[in-house]
C-alpha cells in the first residue's frame, strides 16, 4: 500500500483503492511474480499446471536482508511515535522484535537449497508387466472412472429423480470469493473504519460559531439626589471562526458588533446609541500536557491502523474463504469418487451372490449358511453405498454454503458433482523461502504489528498527561466605538486601540496517581503487543511447516496407496483369470473373491484420498505463505464506500484469468 497516494497495488501494478491512509506503508505488496531481494525466485510447481496459475507459489530468495526488511516493518511502528525521551526505554523492543525473527529463521536459512517432493517407485517395486499394468489401472484407481459418468443416485428429499450439476475449480473459487456472506460482511469494515478515520480528521477541520442576544432593560438605580431610573436596549453580535491545531492549542478569530441605546435619568451618554465593534484574535496552547502533534493526532493514527486493521481483516477473510472453497472441492471429488466406488464394488458383489443363488438352485453344492453370507456382504455394500451417497449430499450442501451462488441455493435438491480431477505432480519448494513469503504476506502478522502501533501510540499519549497542565492563552483585541456601525468599523481597522491580553493556567494533581497508574497501565499494554507478535510469528511459522510438512507427506502416500491398490487389483484380476479356467467354482472360492473385491474397495478409497488430501495441502501451504490470492488471479480491491444492496462487489476477479482451468474443464 502506497502509504502517500492511499493505493494498493494488485496483480502486474494495477492500481486499486484502499481507502486513504496517510502513514507510512504497513506492509508493502510487491506485483506479483516480482520477488525482492532475488534475481532468481523459486516456486513451488506442481498441481498448478491443472490450476491454470504457472509457476505456483512464488517464492522470494533468502538473503539477510529479507529478515532485517521484515522486522523493519514491526519496528516502524515503534519508529513512528519515538523521540529522545523514549530512544532508550524502546531499544530493548526493537531487539527483541529483531531477534523473534532472526530465531524463527535461522534453521531454514541454513539449508539454503530447494527441494524437491520426492518419493520411492512402489509400484515398480510389485514387478508387474507393463500390458499387465495397463489392465490393472483400467479396471482399477481413478482412471478407471470417466468424468463424464455420473453415478447412480437414489431420488431427491423431494422424492424427485436427483438433478445434478457439475461445477469444476475455477467457477467454485470465483464465485465463493464474490458472495461468500463471511466475506461479504468483512467487505463493509473497512469503508465502517473509512468513516471513522474521517470522524478524527474532522476534530481539526474550521467550526463556524455565532450568538446573537437582544435585551431590553428598564430599572431604578440608587442616585445621589434621588432614585434614577434606567432603560437600555442591547444588541449584541458575534460571529467567529474555531480550529483545534495539531500543535494541541486552538486558534480562534471572531468579530463582534453591538448596537446600544441607553437612556438614565439626570445623566447624558455619548454617542446614544452607540455602535461598537471588536475583532479578538487568540491562540490557546498548552505547553506540556497535551502538547505536540504526537498527542493531538493520536486519534487519528488510531483510527487509520483501525481502518488497515480492517483491509488485513478482509484480506485474511479472502484467503480463507479461497482455501475454504478449495478444501470443499476436494472434498467433494473425495466423496464422488467413494460413492463411485461403493457402487462398483456393489456389483460385483451382486455378481457373486447372483452365481452364488444359481448354484444352490442348480447344483446344490452351496449350503444356505455360503449364500446367506454373499447376501449379507451385499447388504452392507448396499449400505455403504447409503452412506456415501449421503456424504456426498452433504459435502454439495457444504460447497454451496461457501459458494453461496444465487444459482445454487443451499435450499435447493441439487447436487453438485466435481468437473476436475485431483492430480499427482511434484512440487518445488524451500521451507526458508516459504517462511519468508508469510512473513510478508499473512495478514495476522501485519495485524500484530498494528497492535504494537496501536500499543506504542497509547503508551505516548499517557507518558504525555503525566506532565504538568500548563496552558498559555494569548489574544489581541482591536476595537471601535462610534454612533453607527461603519464608523466604528473604520475605527477598529484603524488600530488605534488594540488590546494584548497573556495568561498561564497551571494545574497538577498532588502525587498524580492517576497518570502514573495509566502510563503503567500502557507500558504493559505494549509488552503484551509484542509478545503478541511474538506468537503470532510462531504460530505462522508452524502452519508453513506443518503444510509444507502435509505436502510432502501425502505425495509419498499417494505411490504408497497407489501400490497397495495396484498389488490388490492384481490380486483379483489373478483371481478372475483362474475362474475362467477352473470348472466347478466353490463357495470357498466365491467368498474369496468377496473379499480381494473389498480389499481392492478399501484400496482405491485410500489412494483417492491421498490424492485429494495432497491437492487440499498445495492450497493449504498457499493459505500459510499468504499467496492464496495472487494463486487463485483474484484482485485485491478494498473498498472505499459501503456497496449498494444488490450492487457488484468490489473484490472481482481479474476477468478471463480468473480461477484455475483444469483437465475436463471447459472453461477458460
Amino acid at each position: 500500500m502506497d502509504g502517500d497516494s492511499g493505493v494498493c497495488w494488485a496483480r502486474g501494478g494495477t492500481r486499486c483503492v484502499a481507502g486513504q491512509p496517510s502513514l507510512p506503508p504497513i506492509m508493502p505488496t510487491p506485483p506479483l511474480r516480482t520477488m525482492p531481494f532475488s534475481a532468481a525466485p523459486t516456486a513451488l510447481d506442481g498441481p498448478e499446471a491443472q490450476n491454470g496459475a504457472a509457476g505456483g507459489v512464488t517464492v522470494a530468495r533468502r538473503r539477510t536482508p529479507t529478515v532485517l526488511a521484515i522486522s523493519a516493518l514491526a519496528l516502524w511502528s515503534l519508529a513512528g511515535c519515538s523521540s529522545p525521551l523514549y530512544e532508550s526505554s524502546d531499544e530493548a523492543l526493537r531487539r527483541t522484535i529483531l531477534n523473534t525473527t532472526h530465531r524463527e529463521l535461522r534453521e531454514a536459512q541454513q539449508v539454503g537449497t530447494a527441494l524437491i517432493t520426492e518419493r520411492p517407485p512402489r509400484v515398480e517395486s510389485l514387478g508387474i508387466k507393463g500390458e499387465t499394468l495397463t489392465e490393472l489401472e483400467r479396471i482399477s484407481g481413478p482412471e478407471s472412472y470417466s468424468v463424464a459418468d455420473v453415478a447412480r443416485m437414489s431420488a431427491s428429499m423431494m422424492g424427485q429423480p436427483q438433478a445434478v450439476v457439475r461445477v469444476n475449480m475455477q467457477r467454485v473459487v470465483m464465485t465463493s470469493v464474490e458472495n461468500n456472506l463471511t466475506v461479504q460482511f468483512a467487505r463493509i469494515a473497512p469503508a465502517i473504519a473509512q468513516a471513522s478515520v474521517v470522524a478524527a480528521e474532522a476534530a481539526f477541520d474550521w467550526t463556524l460559531f455565532s450568538n446573537t442576544q437582544w435585551s431590553a432593560l428598564d430599572r431604578q438605580s440608587v442616585g445621589s439626589l434621588a432614585v434614577s431610573q434606567q432603560q437600555s436596549q442591547d444588541i449584541n453580535t458575534t460571529v467567529g471562526l474555531r480550529r483545534r491545531m495539531t500543535s494541541g492549542g486552538a486558534f480562534t478569530v471572531q468579530q463582534a458588533v453591538g448596537y446600544t441605546y441607553n437612556t438614565v435619568e439626570n445623566n447624558i451618554n455619548t454617542p446614544n446609541p452607540s455602535s461598537n465593534t471588536e475583532l479578538a484574535l487568540q491562540i490557546d496552547q498548552p505547553l506540556l500536557r497535551n502538547f505536540g502533534s504526537d498527542v493531538s493526532l493520536a486519534e487519528v493514527r488510531l483510527a487509520q491502523n483501525s481502518e488497515r486493521d480492517q483491509i488485513q481483516t478482509l484480506k485474511a477473510n479472502l484467503i480463507r474463504t479461497a482455501t475454504d472453497a478449495e478444501t470443499a472441492y476436494w472434498q467433494l471429488v473425495s466423496s464422488y469418487q467413494t460413492l463411485r466406488i461403493s457402487q462398483r464394488l456393489l456389483d460385483r458383489g451382486v455378481s457373486v451372490r447372483d452365481t452364488l443363488r444359481a448354484r444352490m438352485n442348480s447344483a446344490g453344492d452351496v449350503r444356505q449358511a455360503q449364500f446367506s453370507d454373499a447376501v449379507a456382504q451385499v447388504a452392507a455394500r448396499e449400505a455403504d453405498v447409503s452412506r456415501a451417497e449421503n456424504q456426498l449430499r452433504k459435502a454439495s450442501d457444504a460447497l454451496k454454503t461457501t459458494m453461496n451462488d444465487p444459482q445454487l441455493p443451499v435450499g435447493s435438491d441439487v447436487v453438485l458433482l466435481p468437473a476436475d480431477m485431483p492430480v499427482d505432480q511434484a512440487i518445488r519448494y524451500s521451507v526458508a523461502d516459504s517462511m519468508v513469503l508469510a512473513l510478508q504476506n499473512r495478514p495476522e502478522v501485519q495485524r500484530a504489528i498494528l497492535g504494537i502501533d496501536d500499543a506504542s501510540v497509547r503508551q505516548l499519549v499517557s507518558d504525555n498527561q503525566r506532565l504538568p497542565q500548563v496552558d498559555l492563552r494569548a489574544q489581541t483585541r482591536f476595537s471601535g466605538l462610534r454612533d453607527n456601525t461603519l464608523r466604528s468599523f473604520e475605527q477598529m481597522t484603524s488600530g488605534g486601540f488594540v488590546d494584548f491580553i497573556v495568561g498561564l493556567v497551571y494545574e497538577q494533581p498532588i502525587g498524580n496517581r492517576a497518570a502514573e497508574a495509566q502510563f503503567r497501565q500502557r507500558r504493559l499494554e505494549r509488552s503484551q503487543s509484542v509478545i503478541a507478535y511474538r506468537d503470532v510469528i510462531q504460530r505462522v511459522m508452524a502452519d508453513v511447516v506443518n503444510a509444507v510438512r502435509d505436502v510432502t507427506t501425502n505425495y509419498v502416500l499417494i505411490e504408497q496407496t497407489r501400490a497397495a491398490r495396484v498389488a490388490a487389483a492384481e490380486n483379483l484380476r489373478a483371481l478372475e483369470v483362474e475362474e475362467k479356467t477352473i470348472q466347478g467354482l466353490t463357495p470357498e472360492f466365491l467368498d474369496l473373491k468377496l473379499r480381494r473385491q473389498q480389499a481392492l474397495s478399501i484400496a482405491e478409497i485410500q489412494e483417492i484420498n491421498a490424492l485429494t488430501e495432497y491437492n487440499t495441502g498445495i492450497a493449504r501451504l498457499h493459505s500459510a505463505c499468504g499467496t492464496s490470492l495472487e494463486r487463485n488471479r483474484i484482485k485485491f480491491t478494498v473498498p472505499s464506500d459501503v456497496p449498494a444492496e444488490g450492487a457488484g462487489m468490489p473484490v472481482m476477479p481479474a476477468g478471463a484469468d480468473f480461477g484455475r482451468p483444469l483437465p475436463g474443464s471447459t472453461s477458460k
